[in-house]
């Protein structure tokens, strides 16, 4: 009884003295607060590091209810602010020394490196942002042909906060394309992988100074090397994986190219085997695609042998992108079609032999291309109208493919 009593009086004491030395509340206030949203890296022409914040601004942003939430305010919804330093982080703390109310970074969802950046390396900002708590690893990776500033300045109508203007193109343009995904966690696991090959969303301003997606931006290590075209990034994206709802227009027999055939990938699934030959090294590329026919050249008509040619120049087509793509990765000796990673997987202890000169390997490395597409008919006849119609009144055959007597 009395050893009951006393552990109570312990655990009380015990619990005093924890209340006693818990830390107090170290919340701050939203108002006291910069949001930032958006972190923009440009380098300038004395070679140092230039910083582009983009600031919520909460007098103009939308409110749920569709709205203003600032009392009808009709600025920005967002504020660009700017400091230089001698590297990244120098940059950043000013932001705290110039800026009234703390910046707050843990809501940042995009960073943009300039062209100039990119091209000295990233190497600097993929150390600071994994190393910083405060940030978040499904941030998104963005290159521009320009500035950062310029871009992260741009309007984005009718998205009202450019960041996530951007990141909605993005995310549109990975809804087909995977690959085009270039979240950090990705883009790191990309340069740490045995091809150590990145690819980074490219997203450029328009003639009417808006952000447009203009394909992707390929790294060798840290460094950008080469961009790609959406076109070429549809190639690349059937080397490296699944591709879905991806359209493609083939030129009508004499027709022009402003009338073509228009087919819908609705899927695509790719299969790369490494070999060992006596010529050297060689990749087995094999990619099989269910399409549909959204439009036909005006001289064509639904049927057996329109399909089947439909099929074989669209296999094609894709063969031909996906050999020009391997072929311009090849002349820039940068492996971002992943084959040095499906090397290693297969046979590590060869890797291990020729990871040092992977580089000089992957450029003469052959490269063969089998493109299989099955067109599906999502039609109710095999047959065009017509077929079925009756000079005499009487009521079209029953069944698929009949013919009228």
């Amino acid at each position: 009884m009395i050893w009951s009593i006393f552990r109570k009086v312990v655990a009380v004491i015990l619990v005093g003295l924890g209340s006693l030395l818990l830390p107090g509340c170290d919340m701050k206030e939203v108002d006291d607060l910069n949001v930032v949203i958006a972190l923009g890296v440009d380098q300038t022409n004395n070679g140092s590091v230039r910083v582009t914040a983009q600031l919520v601004n909460p007098a103009n942003v939308p409110s749920a209810s569709g709205g203003e939430s600032g009392g009808g305010a009709t600025g920005q919804a967002f504020i660009v602010r700017v400091e230089t330093g001698s590297s990244i982080e120098e940059a950043v703390e000013k932001f705290d020394q110039e800026v009234p109310h703390h910046v707050y970074l843990a809501h940042n969802t995009l960073v943009v490196f300039g062209n100039a950046y990119a091209e000295q390396g990233i190497g600097r900002a993929f150390d600071y942002l994994e190393r910083n708590r405060y940030f978040r690893r499904n941030q998104l990776f963005v290159v521009t042909s320009g500035t950062a500033r310029d871009l992260l300045s741009a309007s984005s109508e009718p998205e009202p906060l450019n960041a996530f203007g951007i990141r909605a193109l993005v995310q549109q343009t990975a809804d087909l394309f995977p690959m085009a995904n270039s979240e950090q966690e990705k883009v790191m696991q990309e340069y740490l992988s045995p091809s150590q090959a990145s690819i980074v969303s490219l997203v450029d301003l328009d003639t009417a100074n808006h952000p447009v997606m203009k394909g992707v931006a390929v790294f060798r290590g840290t460094k950008m090397v080469d961009v790609l075209t959406l076109d070429e990034t549809k190639a690349l994206a059937w080397l490296l994986g699944n591709t879905r709802q991806v359209e493609i227009h083939l030129p009508c027999d004499g027709r022009g190219n402003n009338i073509q055939t228009t087919i819908r990938l609705m899927n695509s699934n790719t299969k790369i085997v490494p070999q060992l030959r006596n010529n050297g090294l060689c990749f087995l590329v094999s990619v099989h695609a269910q399409a549909e026919i959204e439009r036909l050249c005006p001289n064509e008509h639904m049927s057996e042998k329109t399909y089947t040619e439909v099929e074989k120049k669209t296999a094609e087509y894709m063969e031909r992108e996906i050999k020009a793509v391997v072929a311009k990765l090849q002349s820039d000796d940068v492996d971002a079609c992943q084959f040095g990673t499906r090397l290693f997987r297969k046979n590590p202890r060869y890797w291990r032999q020729i990871s040092q000169s992977w580089p000089d390997d992957f450029a003469a490395a052959q490269a063969t291309c089998n493109v299989r597409v099955q067109v599906l008919r999502p039609s109710l006849t095999s047959g065009t109208p017509e077929s079925a119609t009756s000079r005499s009144g009487l009521a079209p055959p029953a069944g698929r493919g009949g013919s009228v007597p």
